[in-house]
């Protein structure tokens, strides 16, 4: 019965014209993004040799009337020799002109990282748009360059060739380290919400059926939360697959083995705060952060269901708790009436930046780890199965039909 049940459940869910369009549309934003966005798409790591070319050019430029005036040597005031910073400049940035248009990027990858840490001020200054509404634009930029340095060591470190795809983080395992981190987490969050929404609902016109089937009401919900939850992984599995096929396609699938950096502490925002973990150990982390949050909404979902016996209404109740963060979230957050923030799930909706420190890095904490995630999660379901068992007891099968 149990089996025939959740068999019957999963039909319904794959062949309802609401999840279908769901799907679809989710289909057509994959595909967007996969030929249209991300490969217009130009990240703080792409580079610009006509635009470099360029700035050369004004530089030797600049260089010859330097050597008319004999001001070559070092400055009356400020004691800096700018005519041999520029001329290191220039030789360091036509070396990765070459390299770039040779299309040897493990040399190109090794004169930018020498750039990066020896132009402190250019790479900054190259950081300006990025963080300009960013309440704490020093801070963020050092985070930015600390972070972009360990990665250009990783890739350096690994017994592989490099592609521009990889500098650029485009690959299509990189992009989804860039995703799992990003804003679109939400939608995918919000695919459990939409396909858990009609969980109990759906079966108001078969009341007839259901109040005759020999399961007891709590263990019918089980059933039906198994079932949405499986539909749920699998598409978003689905879908993961498809991405990756279509981004290898232009880019190239990337190496599994490469090393992630992370924040593992805040003493002085220098290297020493920073470490890097491997791709397999960050994905692993953050899956089970997914399918953890995944389970608490669609259990959510059916307690409200129960307790509103609208859609619509739990449709907004549960994206309302999904965003909620976001009414008080702020960089100087760190508590929420009195407690601290990391004992409240929703702080560990954004599993990416949980996983990558980036979490702790943006309120200054060290309390926001994927353990404590874990923790807090598990709980919060905990609760919310104790009151689901309770108010299924007072709204029962026959009272929730009627």
């Amino acid at each position: 019965m149990n089996l025939s049940l959740f068999r019957h459940e999963f039909k319904v869910m794959y062949k309802s014209k609401k999840n279908l369009l769901f799907v679809l549309f989710l289909s057509a934003l994959l595909v967007s993004y996969c030929f249209v966005i991300l490969p217009n798409d130009q990240t703080t790591d792409s580079f610009d040799p006509e635009k470099v070319i360029q700035e050369l050019e004004e530089l030797a430029a600049e260089q010859a009337a330097i050597e008319d005036r004999g001001a070559t040597g070092f400055g009356l005031y400020t004691g800096l020799a700018y005519y041999a910073m520029n001329d290191a400049y220039y030789n360091l940035h036509t070396k990765m002109v070459t390299a770039f248009e040779d299309k040897d990027f493990t040399r190109f990858l090794h004169l930018r990282s020498y750039s990066v840490q020896n132009h402190l001020s250019n790479f900054h200054e190259d950081q300006i748009e990025a963080f300009l509404e960013s309440p704490f634009p020093g801070k963020d930029r050092s985070h930015h360059f600390h972070k972009t340095i360990m990665r250009y060591q990783s890739y350096l470190d690994m017994d592989a060739p490099i592609s521009y795809a990889m500098i650029e983080q485009k690959t299509a395992l990189q992009t989804l380290l860039n995703i799992v981190s990003s804003n679109v987490i939400y939608l995918i969050l919000f695919c459990a919400i939409y396909f858990s929404s009609d969980i109990i609902l759906r079966d108001k016109d078969n009341r007839t059926i259901l109040q005759g089937l020999p399961l007891s009401w709590f263990r019918l919900m089980n059933i039906k939360t198994l079932a949405v939850y499986l539909y749920t992984v699998l598409v978003l599995l689905i879908l993961i697959i498809l991405g990756i096929i279509m981004i290898s396609l232009q880019n190239g699938l990337g190496f599994i083995n490469i090393q992630i950096p992370v924040m593992i502490a805040q003493r002085d925002f220098s290297m020493n705060d920073y470490g890097t973990i491997s791709y397999f150990s960050f994905m692993m982390k953050v899956m089970c952060l997914v399918l953890i949050i995944i389970y608490l909404f669609i259990r959510l979902n059916t307690l409200l269901s129960l307790i509103f016996k609208n859609q619509v209404i739990v449709l907004m109740v549960s994206t309302f708790v999904l965003f909620s963060e976001s009414i008080y979230f702020s960089r100087r957050t760190r508590e929420l009436f009195g407690i601290e923030i990391n004992k409240f799930p929703q702080t560990y909706f954004e599993f990416g930046k949980v996983v990558s420190g980036d979490k702790n890095f943006l309120v200054n904490l060290e309390t926001i780890t994927f353990e404590n995630g874990i923790t807090v999660l598990l709980s919060t379901i905990l609760i919310i199965e104790i009151v689901l068992y309770v108010v299924s007891r007072v709204v029962n099968k026959r009272r929730f039909y009627k």
